[in-house]
């Protein structure tokens, strides 16, 4: 949605309504939150690499999605 908007509320509301609308969309920032940093994470494990590790490990990668 536009703006980063999460729910539509409809006039009119009850406040635990909007209470958990709010609760909703910081649990979905937090959750966001937590994926970026792991990712950030991952890519500073992946730059430490020599490049024949990743070599290696795009080898292994690639033959782990061909063998399922």
């Amino acid at each position: 949605m536009k703006s980063g908007a999460v729910e539509f509320l409809t006039k009119p509301f009850r406040d635990q309504d909007l209470l958990d609308a709010i609760h909703q969309a910081l649990d979905r920032d937090r959750a966001m939150h937590q994926q970026q940093s792991e990712l950030a994470r991952l890519r500073k494990c992946y730059e430490s690499l020599t490049p024949r590790e990743r070599e290696v490990m795009a080898l292994v990668v690639s033959e782990r999605s061909t063998s399922k």
